[in-house]
């Protein structure tokens, strides 16, 4: 897959989810997913990745934001 694809599919998703409010959940579920991906590729050797524990914040809209 070419980067032009990567690029477009990325902006159309980060479009769609600021749309929808969604944006935040969004950039979360990207960061776990970093997280996990990191975790499975590291050496035995190497310290555990920590993850951040996930919260519920209600406003106006349900939110999922991450504990600092």
């Amino acid at each position: 897959m070419r980067l032009e694809k990567l690029i477009q599919i990325a902006l159309t998703a980060a479009l769609i989810g600021a749309a929808t409010g969604q944006l935040p959940r969004m950039v979360l579920a990207v960061r776990i997913a970093q997280l996990k991906l990191l975790e499975e590729s590291r050496a035995s050797k190497w310290p555990k990745a920590p993850l951040l524990p996930v919260r519920k914040q209600v406003n106006d809209r349900k939110r999922y934001t991450a504990v600092p």
